[in-house]
């Protein structure tokens, strides 16, 4: 219907869309020309020795460099005995501030040669290669090769795409509304969760990105699935470049479904820094959407969505966890949350004997999904609160219709998640990962004060745990004092009886929703017994173990006041208007001064990083380390090559990624060995290129893959990353299903049309 009244307003007729098409389509083609044109290369020749024990600062290599724009590969040779203490970087003071753009790349022993990106956005000619030398070890560079990349047009025609899409969209809602009318309330909602969107993202609008504890590494998952399709691997299942080149299968067990797309745009050109801070500004116009969706749905009113929606998305726990701490993963899986909530919801108030009862599974499926394919953990928490729900619902969930929806959305949600789900389990059932032996670490004591949760503004110089002796040095981790204040309302409200003469479906629902949020909310405290409960049983033990930090349990907590704040305004909407606007405006002043004391606090006092190229980052950080092998030794992990056993000879070795390819002559009569630089994780072949012949793959002492080498074996190995087919099968099934979601959305479309 929509699209058939989009066709009748005939816009290819209108002037302006004219022009814009005419001027739009030439720029793409002049892109596109750039993007074709092949790329240059500039050889440099020179050699530069370092005095040992003299440190130099910035030592200038080569200079008077001449570049037009774009946006280049560094490739200098160098031989260090060192790692690390030494950095190749790129200088220019004659271009424009922030027209070279470089971290430039740390040396190490086991590589000998750089491979940084820089962005050069204007001509010059006056390039500078500079090494930062401590004095440590020696070091000699030699040749440099500079290779232009068509990074920087693919990046402009991205840029230009966007724009495009964006001017066809605002001209198709302007001819629109002359000819059919948007309604005021549409244009309302469109213009506030603009503005939600806007406020949650002033952040990632700074031009850098604000310090985390857990920025890097969530960076370097974007680059991990960057490398990955590099590789050749899809979905990516081993980051490569990870633990200097060895691979980390950090993607198996941390599922990173959303990283494509500011992995997508790493690959097309834009900067680390850039490809993160739009993924965050895009989630958080993801979450309003979604908040608003959910919380219109249930109140039936698009000003209660609206405001729902601005509580949810500027919530403290969200922009603590989202901005502060830079927990992108625990950040994404709160957009979901809504999701989960409107699908209980729809469950268990809705009439099973209705039409539209067939579709409630929906919301929870995709809900679930998104939780499982964004952050394990919080999905743990989820299934808690979705069991304590049922348990509250009990006598409807034995209801044949009402348990047919929940069983829908169970299996449904797994079914689209087969494709992480069956690598997961795969690795953490077979494979001995540390993350099977943290049971021991506990959380009670990183539990929260019952005053924090009610803590409205941010603070500097404050930790995330608080201290023994109190909350003094303690982040104000907690739901803020406007939600804190609706959970009193309604509780006040419903003892009081004033609901008795409200009566309706979802009602009882809303009554079991606070009752769960008090307690999500004591469960976040120092005060609930989680140590007594980790030591209960070994499984418990892990489960309690692996939630790191009771405020995990304030998401759901939040989306829950959230939901019983909304009921309030329902209520005093139909009884008392000037209460509805009264309580309304106090709700967005309080959401509005708690955000600006934050920007205030992260734009003043936070740290901040400038990260570009992924060199800059390093090779080396991976968290927890959770998911190594144990038994690894982390310190003996660097940039390496092959090592050869005894009797092995071997040549023309060569590593892209995951895959290794050599030549080599076992001259004994015993069976030997090659050592390659690469973590050994289930799915590792080596196959003998010319017979098919696949020879065994073990562990060396380190952990790493070792190819065994038969007597007087003579010939060429490959030795590369293969998914077991049964992975291959639940990525099958998980296409199918969303094929078959698209099928049922696309008939059901047609039927309403």
């Amino acid at each position: 219907m929509l699209i058939q009244k989009i066709g009748e307003l005939k816009l290819w007729k209108k002037r302006p869309v004219i022009f814009f098409t005419t001027f739009f389509f030439l720029l793409l083609f002049l892109l596109i020309i750039k993007v074709a044109s092949p790329c240059q290369e500039y050889h440099f020749e020179g050699e530069y020795r370092f005095d040992q024990g003299v440190s130099a600062q910035n030592t200038v290599i080569y200079e008077g460099i001449r570049l037009s724009p774009g946006i280049y590969q560094v490739l200098m040779n160098y031989e260090t005995d060192t790692d690390m203490v030494a950095l190749c970087n790129v200088a220019d003071s004659s271009v424009f501030t922030g027209g070279l753009l470089s971290n430039g790349e740390h040396l190490y022993s086991g590589l000998g040669k750089t491979g940084f990106t820089m962005w050069l956005y204007e001509g010059t000619e006056e390039l500078q290669v500079v090494v930062f030398y401590s004095g440590e070890g020696s070091l000699i560079t030699r040749d440099l090769t500079i290779v232009e990349t068509r990074g920087l047009w693919t990046m402009l025609l991205t840029i230009v795409l966007f724009l495009g899409i964006v001017g066809y969209m605002l001209m198709i809602f302007v001819y629109y509304d002359k000819t059919y009318t948007v309604s005021q309330e549409k244009k309302h909602v469109i213009f506030w969760i603009a503005v939600i969107s806007l406020i949650a993202s002033v952040p990632y609008l700074c031009g850098y990105t604000i310090a985390g504890a857990d920025l890097t590494y969530h960076m370097q998952r974007i680059e991990g699935v960057k490398d990955g399709l590099l590789g050749g691997q899809f979905p990516v299942r081993l980051e490569p470049r990870w633990v200097y080149d060895h691979g980390y299968a950090d993607a198996i067990f941390y599922c990173n479904s959303l990283l494509y797309f500011p992995a997508l745009l790493r690959l097309l050109g834009f900067t680390v820094t850039t490809s993160y801070n739009l993924y965050c500004i895009v989630l958080n116009i993801a979450t309003a959407w979604i908040a608003y969706y959910c919380f219109s749905k249930i109140f039936r009113k698009s000003n209660i969505g609206i405001v729902c929606s601005a509580l949810y998305t500027l919530s403290i726990i969200r922009l603590f966890k989202l901005v502060i701490v830079g927990g992108v993963g625990e950040g994404s899986a709160i957009t979901f949350l809504p999701l989960v909530i409107y699908g209980l919801y729809r469950i268990f108030t809705e009439e099973p004997t209705e039409k539209a009862y067939k579709t409630a599974w929906l919301p929870l499926m995709i809900g679930f999904a998104g939780l499982i394919q964004t952050h394990v953990l919080t999905c743990e928490v989820t299934v808690f609160v979705t069991i304590v729900i049922c348990l509250l619902h009990i006598r409807k969930v034995f209801c044949k219709n009402t348990f047919m929806e929940l069983l829908k959305g169970a299996l449904m949600s797994a079914s689209i998640s087969l494709w992480f789900l069956v690598p997961f389990l795969d690795y953490y059932l077979t494979q001995a990962v540390r993350i099977k032996f943290v049971s021991a670490r506990t959380i009670q004591d990183r539990g929260l004060y019952l005053a924090q949760l009610a803590f409205h503004f941010w603070r500097t110089e404050a930790a995330e745990v608080a201290e023994r002796n109190g909350m003094q040095y303690s982040q104000p981790i907690g739901i803020g004092l406007v939600l804190v204040a609706a959970l009193l309302l309604f509780l006040v409200l419903w003892f009081s009886g004033v609901f008795r003469k409200d009566d309706n479906r979802w009602l009882p629902f809303v009554k079991r929703t606070s009752l769960l949020a008090v307690l999500l909310l004591f469960m976040s405290l120092s005060i609930f017994p989680w140590d007594h409960i980790q030591s209960l049983n070994p499984v418990v033990a892990t489960l309690v173990s692996s939630l790191q930090f009771p405020n995990r349990f304030l998401g759901w907590g939040t989306l829950c006041l959230v939901m019983i704040f909304g009921y309030c305004l329902w209520y005093f909407e139909k009884q008392e208007v000037c209460l509805y606007y009264t309580i309304t405006m106090i709700a967005l002043i309080g959401v509005m001064t708690s955000d600006m004391y934050l920007l205030d606090y992260v734009n003043r006092d936070q740290g901040y990083l400038e990260l570009y190229n992924a060199e800059g980052m390093g090779f080396g950080y991976i968290s927890g380390a959770e998911y190594l092998i144990q038994g690894t030794d982390e310190s003996k992990l660097t940039f390496a090559g092959a090592v050869a056993g005894q009797g092995v000879e071997f040549n023309d070795y060569e590593k892209n990624y995951l895959q290794v390819t050599f030549d080599c002559v076992n001259h004994t009569s015993e069976e030997s060995y090659v050592d390659l630089p690469l973590l050994l994780y289930k799915g590792y072949q080596a196959i003998d290129i010319t017979t098919g012949q696949l020879l065994a793959v073990t562990a060396d002492d380190d952990q790493n893959v070792r190819v065994q080498i038969p007597a007087y074996y003579q010939g060429s190995v490959r030795v590369q990353f293969v998914s077991p087919f049964y992975w291959r099968i639940g990525e099958l099934i998980s296409l199918l299903t969303v094929a078959v979601m698209i099928l049922i959305g696309w008939r059901h479309r047609r039927r309403i049309c």
